[in-house]
């Protein structure tokens, strides 16, 4: 935004906040995209013929390339590149100092978004190493990695120069999970063929598909609650030495969960178990978290129906720990037998990355962008239409992919995983693959109403004046 003249408006622009609005603008382009490729997948699962008519389609739109598109494009280009904007907003503020490189933001920003389209464009073409999570080719990553360490060095020297000493919770969150993110995926890309194979393989792998959530999604996701709850409610949090102690227990004891993705396989039973473990002693993080949400908002839970904000943000919160409960859950032998390669999986996968860290994300761009745009989120009632599409719309999905996945895993039990008794169970389940695309449909029109409030909000949201109690709170 360029300096104004008009009298109580505020002239300074806040050093980054131009890395910051590109990371935010794009990374809702990507939600947009990856919200139609999700779609056309769970179209496709109910009538196979969709977008077959001609031989374009059939050959670009098949579920082989739809599905590694949209899962990157919704991990790596929206959830990533939005938290990464968060990141060049907050640890400034929290720092008391401007951004240490402007110029070096920009061109992280530039290089990432060219870097992530290229790499999408290569998916959807069919160049992928076929590997969950990790399809992009090996000049990508590499691109990644470099706009990863760019960061990382950036807000360092941020952090380095600041001018408040006390490294607020959120700090130890934020540059915890670049360091998180650099490990995770340099070991998570490593080409195939310098890798064993079978479960040697699997094993390893396992320890990416896992951990780019657990170790990065995670970590900065309540990294960002920490931060906004306190700004949205006025008060401070009620623990930081819990909130210290979440962050620790997330370190020694997440990176253990990749084997119990392969319970019951053809691997170690010391290894199932190296998996299991961790698992329940997750549940420690989460309810430090939990336990401080719950005791920030003592007393003040009426702010929830007034700020559409807070509520996006404490129904992020909510289904992470939900999610971070059906996880230790289904790491247990038990349930994993019955559950796991069925559609529980699904559901399961997108309530951390969806209904928990994307609402966080939802939260903090609104939060966000009226302090570096000087300008209003246009419409109040689109933020809500925009929450209640989205939480109903994951709630349809969700329950139907659990429901589904619950049915599938017990009749396999039966025996009817295969012949004319799998063609039965299928047949069965059609109707929760039609409640899926429906969810979907709705939550992808909550994505249009978000998409359209923050354009709005940029071109024609009220303007944002001197002494807006907004600006005090930055």
């Amino acid at each position: 935004m360029s300096q104004r003249a008009v009298k109580g408006v505020p002239t300074h622009i806040p050093k980054g906040s131009t890395t910051v609005k590109i990371f935010f603008y794009f990374s809702i382009f990507y939600l947009l995209a990856s919200m139609i490729l999700g779609l056309i997948v769970s179209l496709k699962s109910v009538n196979p013929e969709f977008l077959t008519g001609n031989r374009f389609l059939q050959e670009y739109f098949t579920y082989g390339r739809l599905r590694p598109t949209h899962t990157n494009t919704a991990l790596v280009g929206w959830l990533t590149t939005v938290n990464f904007g968060v990141l060049f907003y907050g640890v400034p503020a929290l720092c008391k100092t401007g951004l240490w490189s402007e110029k070096l933001g920009l061109i992280t920003a530039i290089l990432w978004n060219v870097n992530y389209i290229g790499g999408a464009v290569s998916l959807l073409a069919g160049y992928q190493t076929g590997v969950e999570y990790a399809e992009l080719p090996l000049l990508f990553d590499i691109g990644v990695v470099i706009c990863v360490v760019l960061t990382f060095w950036n807000l360092f020297q941020t952090t380095r120069y600041r001018k408040e000493r006390v490294l607020y919770v959120s700090m130890w969150y934020w540059l915890g999970s670049l360091l998180n993110l650099a490990i995770v995926y340099i070991v998570g890309n490593i080409p195939v063929e310098w890798i064993g194979s079978g479960s040697t393989q699997m094993g390893y792998y396992y320890f990416y598909l896992h951990n780019i959530v657990g170790l990065w999604f995670t970590v900065v996701g309540v990294g960002t609650i920490y931060y906004l709850l306190p700004k949205m409610v006025q008060r401070p949090i009620y623990s930081h030495k819990l909130s210290l102690i979440g962050f620790w227990m997330i370190i020694a004891f997440y990176s253990w969960n990749g084997p119990h993705h392969l319970v019951n396989g053809p691997i170690p039973l010391w290894l199932m178990k190296a998996g299991i473990i961790p698992s329940l002693l997750l549940l420690i993080p989460v309810w430090s978290v939990l336990a401080n949400v719950i005791g920030t908002m003592k007393g003040v839970w009426f702010k929830v129906s007034q700020q559409i904000g807070l509520k996006f943000l404490i129904t992020g919160a909510l289904f992470y720990g939900l999610a971070c409960i059906q996880g230790p859950f289904q790491a247990l032998m038990g349930p994993h037998a019955i559950l796991h390669f069925t559609y529980w999986t699904v559901g399961h996968a997108h309530m951390p990355l969806f209904g928990g860290f994307s609402m966080v994300a939802f939260s903090a761009i609104y939060y966000i962008l009226p302090r570096i745009t000087y300008r209003h989120i246009y419409s109040q009632t689109l933020m809500n239409l925009h929450y209640w599409l989205s939480v109903l719309g994951f709630l349809i999905f969700g329950f139907a992919m659990w429901t589904a996945g619950i049915i599938q895993g017990f009749e396999w039990m039966d025996g009817k995983q295969l012949g004319s008794g799998f063609l039965q169970v299928m047949e069965s389940l059609h109707i929760f693959l039609i409640s899926r695309a429906v969810g979907g449909s709705l939550m992808f029109l909550g994505q249009i109403a978000f998409a359209w409030n923050i354009y709005r909000s940029a071109k024609a949201g009220q303007v944002v004046t001197a002494d807006d109690p907004i600006l005090v709170s930055r």
